[in-house]
This record gives structure tokens, sequence and C-alpha cells, in this order.
């Protein structure tokens, strides 16, 4: 039996803890100011019996103690060493034959040549650049220019143009009569007639009068 060195006139169990955290759990509850001893059992593990005034004092000290134990316990074993090796010592896996050791100097597998020297990363030359030539472009021709107009087209697309924009005006600004009016009228259905019957409504040179298939 392990104890704390405080006693109680009563003990209540608090169940069982591993050994290995027994005396930081011990520890932690004396700092707290609470008796408590251990008992070994049969299982490989103790029994912690704390004063049974001081039980829901006594649990979160022993929860907290334990795990920080523990905590500890894994750090210690993760240092010490485990194989050889380890800190310094022999290596864990042992070097390869002698025989299969690589010289400092280079021998190269194949025979080269005396003054033959091989380069290595040797850079490719950059492809030329192409050159733009004007020649390979498309250069559309200069459209033709449309049919001059003689002066009694003009003529007759003044009028045309011209008679609805001359009532449009003597409307809005209010200095149409009848002589105005007269004037538009006839610009406009003269030009209309002019350039109805100067439409050349003819066929083209060589293309003959039947529009239709030929029996």
């Amino acid at each position: 039996m392990r104890d704390n060195g405080l006693t109680a006139t009563s003990y209540a169990s608090l169940g069982r803890i591993d050994p290995l955290v027994a005396e930081p759990v011990l520890d932690a509850l004396k700092a707290a100011g609470i008796a408590a001893y251990c008992e070994n059992q049969s299982d490989a593990n103790d029994e912690i019996f704390v004063d049974a005034e001081a039980v829901e004092r006594a649990r979160p000290v022993i929860d907290r103690s334990t795990e920080d134990a523990e905590w500890k316990s894994l750090v210690e074993q993760f240092n010490q060493p485990s194989a050889p090796g380890h800190g310094g010592g022999e290596d864990p896996v042992p070097r390869w034959p002698v025989s299969e050791d690589v010289d400092d100097k280079y021998e190269p597998l194949i025979d080269v040549p005396t003054g033959l020297t091989i380069q290595e990363d040797v850079p490719e030359p950059e492809p030329p650049k192409k050159v733009d030539d004007p020649h390979d472009h498309f250069v559309p021709p200069e459209p033709p220019r449309g049919p001059r107009l003689d002066w009694i087209s003009r003529a007759a697309w003044l009028g045309l143009l011209g008679g609805p924009l001359l009532l449009i005006a003597a409307a809005v600004f209010d200095f149409g009569t009848g002589r105005i009016t007269t004037l538009a009228v006839v610009g406009f259905i003269g030009g209309f007639l002019t350039l109805v019957l100067r439409m050349k409504d003819r066929l083209p040179p060589g293309d003959g009068g039947d529009d239709g298939a030929v029996v």
C-alpha cells in the first residue's frame, strides 16, 4: 500500500489506475490537501482510495494528474533509444559490400576516341524567325465607281425628294401658298414618272428571249 502522507477518518474508492501513474496522482492529491492511498490488486492495477469527505474535489484532480502522467510517460518512452544507431551509435542499416562502392573517379562505360569531347546539355538552335512577305497578303481591288447621273436624272431625283421636303417645311414654318404646294406636288409627280420611264429594264447582252426549257 502506498499513501501520500495525509490521513482521514474514512476513505472511499474512486476506481483503479495504472501503477505507473500512481505516484504522480498521489502527489497531486497531496498538493490539493486530500488524503489518499493505493492498494495493489490481482489484475496488475492499483485501486485508489481518497478521503470520503473530499470525493467530489478528488475526481478532477485524479483525471488531470492521470492525463499529465500518461503524456509524460509517453514522452520519456519516445526519447529512449529503441534500436541500434539511435543517438549516434551503430548504424541501424548495415552497409553494402565494399566491392559495390563507386570510386570518386568516374570511368565511362564506352571507349571515347582521343580528342573527342562529349558535350552535355547542348542548347537547341532557335528556329528562324518568319519574315512577313507583303505579297502573301490579299489586297482587295478598288471598287468600281458608280454610274454618273445626267442632268435629267438629277432633276428627277431633286423633284422626287425635294417635293415632300418642301411641303413639310411649308407646314412647319407656315409659309405655304398655293403656288408652293402646286410646285411641290408637280415636282414629286414629275420626278417619279421621269425615273420610272428612264429605268433600263432590258435584258443583258447575249441573253435570249426565252426564259424556259427548250423541248
